[in-house]
């Protein structure tokens, strides 16, 4: 067996050596190709898979964690930013134990665990100092579950509930946020924060939670809640964007008007940031059977007279007969009705969100050669209904007609033909050096292949010339070369001249085998023409 693979290496290296300079530089590159690719490989394969052991964990945690691994003898990865550590895979479920047998994580346990460790005798005071604790751990570990957000700390001021308080004392609240690096909070995240805090303390409102992050952004201020604008920064942002926005619109009705580059619109805007709260309560009356009713009545009978009374008191006469039927010519009737309805007050309450248009003045300029295209009062109309133009709150419109200058319009127009055609020629020859490389290693693949196909076959040619020139020398040993030391004696003169030249022959093709072999192939090609 042995032999069989030593001899084998010999012929293989004897090929090896048979080859031309390029046949041994294409072969010495194709196997450490070979090597190369296969160590790559080797390495790749025999790599573990590496998977999370724990997420989102606070720096101390994490510290723990790794000299837990590191005593263990456990490989790992740190990951989103030292937040997570990963492990092979196939050490996550131990690793896991051996941490929860270690305590670790020690942030994610719950932050009530507080009041299991109190006693009978522990006062009310430290009951709720505990419980208060306790609170702002669980809120800050909700927190810091939300995307972007690293750690997070919340602060409560919870006013102690006494016989002697008032009620008019509020909770409030505070939370601090350390986010990723390059990432804010977006105003729907900010609401979700404010909303949580707000909701798991009783008698807390959502405008007396403040928040912030690590830079000192101030997300949401305590009395203003998260609904304006309480920054310049926070204006200047709402007051560019309504003006972009405005801008973009007007811009895109008259590029369809008047046609791109032929219109220019410039818009500036006044908002108003103040957050107002409006009450009104108006009675509204209740229909339904009313509340109470009132009525009176005064009649005087037929004949009475009010003329002639007499005297008033005790002695005054007594009425006549002719004083009574006087009465009956006079007819006195009274009557009163009061009613007393039901009704009820309609009470409305308006807050006034910040970032409504207080003024407004647009600048419309259109090239003065589009204006015999255009019907300029019509434009105008439709200008001040896009921009929603209000003469009774100051809003101004101008609407002008210019020469507009298109030098600069041209340029940038021949720049980006020019640009475009560069780009496109560019990419064309991109194009054609990727084509004619590869065509070239085609070429020179094939021109390998070619190559050694002809020299093997010459090689094999060569070998079968060498070989029937082996056997011709022999063949003229065998049949001029007489054995010695016995010496041919030739019969005739005739006889040994052939002899003498059959010798020669014999010793030239011995000691010139090569220009034997041309010879003979001459011959041989000459014959077959």
């Amino acid at each position: 067996m042995q032999d069989k693979i030593v001899g084998q290496a010999k012929r293989l290296w004897n090929g090896f050596l048979s080859f031309t300079p390029g046949q041994k530089a294409v072969t010495i590159a194709a196997v450490l190709a070979l090597v190369i690719g296969g160590f790559w490989f080797s390495s790749w394969a025999s790599k573990p898979s590496y998977a999370p052991l724990f997420t989102n964990l606070a720096p101390a945690d994490a510290s723990a964690m790794i000299d837990k691994l590191n005593a263990n003898k456990i490989p790992y990865q740190l990951a989103a930013n030292g937040t997570e550590i990963l492990v092979p895979s196939k050490d996550v479920y131990t690793s896991r134990l051996t941490m929860s047998a270690a305590g670790l994580p020690s942030s994610n346990s719950s932050s009530f665990d507080l009041l299991d460790k109190e006693g009978i005798t522990t006062s009310e005071f430290k009951q709720n100092v505990d419980y208060q604790r306790g609170l702002e751990g669980e809120l800050a570990n909700t927190i810091k579950s939300i995307q972007g957000v690293q750690n997070a700390a919340v602060n409560l001021a919870i006013p102690q509930n006494t016989v002697f308080s008032d009620g008019t004392s509020k909770p409030t609240a505070s939370v601090l946020l350390t986010l990723d690096p390059g990432t804010s909070m977006t105003s729907d995240q900010v609401k979700a924060i404010v909303n949580l805090v707000s909701s798991s303390v009783p008698g807390m409102n959502a405008q007396d939670v403040s928040l912030s992050d690590s830079t000192g952004k101030v997300y949401s201020a305590a009395g203003q809640g998260t609904t304006g604008a309480t920054s310049g920064s926070d204006q200047t942002t709402a007051t560019t964007s309504y003006i972009n926005t405005t801008t973009s619109a007007l811009q895109k009705l008259l590029d369809t008007i008047v046609g791109p580059g032929h219109s220019t619109v410039t818009v500036k805007a006044d908002l108003n940031f103040d957050k107002t709260h409006n009450v009104s309560s108006v009675p509204v009356y209740v229909s339904g059977p009313p509340l109470s009713i009132s009525q009176s009545v005064e009649t005087m009978a037929p004949g009475a007279s009010a003329g002639n009374n007499g005297v008033l008191g005790a002695t005054a006469p007594t009425p006549t007969a002719s004083a009574v039927g006087n009465a009956g010519s006079g007819g006195y009737k009274k009557t009163e009705t009061v009613q007393d309805n039901a009704y009820g007050n309609s009470t409305t309450t308006t807050d006034n969100a910040p970032g409504a248009v207080r003024t407004q003045w647009v600048s419309v300029a259109l090239d003065q050669s589009v204006a015999s295209k255009i019907n300029l009062n019509s434009l105008k109309q439709q200008v001040a209904v896009a921009a929603g133009i209000d003469s009774k709150r100051g809003d101004q419109l101008a609407v002008s007609l210019q020469p507009f200058d298109q030098s600069a319009a041209q340029a940038s127009a021949a720049a980006s033909k020019a640009a475009a055609k560069a780009a496109a020629a560019a990419k064309s020859q991109a194009t054609l050096m990727g084509m004619l490389k590869t065509g070239g290693v085609v070429l020179l693949v094939i021109a390998v292949i070619v190559l050694s196909l002809i020299f093997g076959r010459r090689r094999k040619a060569d070998d079968d010339e060498g070989d029937d020139l082996d056997a011709f020398l022999q063949t003229l040993r065998d049949d001029t070369l007489p054995p010695a030391p016995k010496e041919v004696v030739p019969t005739n003169r005739e006889q040994a001249i052939h002899l003498a030249r059959q010798r020669d022959l014999a010793e030239m093709a011995e000691n010139e085998p090569d220009e034997v072999a041309r010879l003979l192939r001459t011959w041989i090609n000459t014959k077959e023409s």
